[in-house]
């Protein structure tokens, strides 16, 4: 619902009432704690980033959080990493319009489509996900996003840092995104499926 992600305040005005830095870039990061989603790999290519005032919001809870954190802590990274925990349906679009980058550096099959990666395109993002399963249907290289290979540390911090240096491309990217977005919202959606039934009676 391509309406849910559209709010008047500005980026600096929802970070204020999340309580989330006012400066620096925030790259964000929705969903479970969960191995196959691979935030491990996020704060790894935090750490390789030459841009010591970004931040990582992690949005979401789950089994890693310990061990992301305790992973933050030994690669001293800690003061720019943040665990937002669960976050509330209608507080959602406000973390999208908080941040600069959406990422999701899923690193196994298990991650068959992102459905999160549509909300930060509606909420005019630009993208960087891996390079598996369903997300190249979503997130095309270039057009509205990066693609990383998956688990290659290096690929992502290369990625993030390209976005963090080039806001002019960040733009880009997030306005392309948020017109593939309007492909996906459920009227249109619904219109096809209901098609599909006419063709198959």
């Amino acid at each position: 619902n391509l309406k849910e992600f559209q709010i008047s305040c500005s980026p600096k005005e929802a970070r204020q009432k999340l309580n989330l830095p006012l400066e620096g870039d925030l790259i964000l990061f929705f969903g479970s704690l969960v191995p196959y989603k691979g935030p491990e790999v996020l704060i790894k290519a935090l750490k390789l980033l030459e841009h010591k005032s970004a931040h990582v919001v992690f949005a979401g809870r789950g089994p890693m959080e310990m061990d992301l954190r305790q992973l933050s802590q030994e690669l001293g990274v800690e003061n720019q990493v943040i665990f937002a925990g669960f976050v509330p349906e209608e507080l959602k679009k406000y973390y999208y319009r908080a941040a600069d980058i959406f990422c999701l550096p899923s690193v196994t099959m298990a991650e068959s489509f992102g459905i999160v990666n549509l909300e930060a395109m509606a909420s005019s993002l630009p993208v960087v996900a891996s390079r598996l399963g369903g997300l190249p249907e979503v997130v095309r290289n270039g057009e509205n996003g990066l693609l990383v290979e998956p688990k290659v540390v290096g690929d992502l911090a290369s990625k993030l840092s390209l976005l963090l240096e080039n806001p002019t491309l960040r733009h880009k990217l997030g306005k392309n995104g948020r017109k593939i977005a309007e492909n996906y919202n459920w009227d249109r959606v619904v219109d096809l499926i209901h098609k599909i039934y006419e063709e198959v009676l």
